[in-house]
């Protein structure tokens, strides 16, 4: 994996809450992961389109999330944060936004894991 993350726990009245984080450059990669992807489903039919469109099945997926548009190409991945006053549009390798999907729903699983042992 090219880029480096790291888990973030805070405190929200009394509820810790995950934050996955990325380098500055990725912060709108940031948004979407922490904003757009909700569940393990959710991560793998995105996943899914990228295979889809790698593989000549498709030549582009478009998504709209929550918080981000996703336009899937097979070799890059334009991610716009649609709320951003300057139109925030990062660039970023299909393969590794494949990776940082995979590193987020790991993450999460086991923040939920630690979290539902400490009931």
């Amino acid at each position: 994996m090219k880029y480096n993350y790291y888990v973030e726990i805070i405190d929200i009245n009394g509820h810790d809450s995950f934050i996955f984080r990325l380098p500055k450059e990725l912060k709108v990669v940031e948004i979407f992961l922490n904003s757009d992807i909700q569940s393990e489903y959710i991560a793998n039919v995105i996943l899914d389109y990228c295979k889809n469109v790698q593989n000549g099945i498709s030549e582009e997926e478009i998504i709209n999330g929550n918080s981000c548009r996703i336009s899937i190409k097979p070799d890059y991945v334009q991610i716009q944060d649609r709320y951003a006053e300057d139109n925030d549009i990062v660039t970023i390798e299909t393969s590794e936004l494949m990776l940082l999907i995979d590193a987020f729903v790991l993450e999460k699983k086991k923040f939920i894991a630690s979290n539902s042992a400490k009931k």
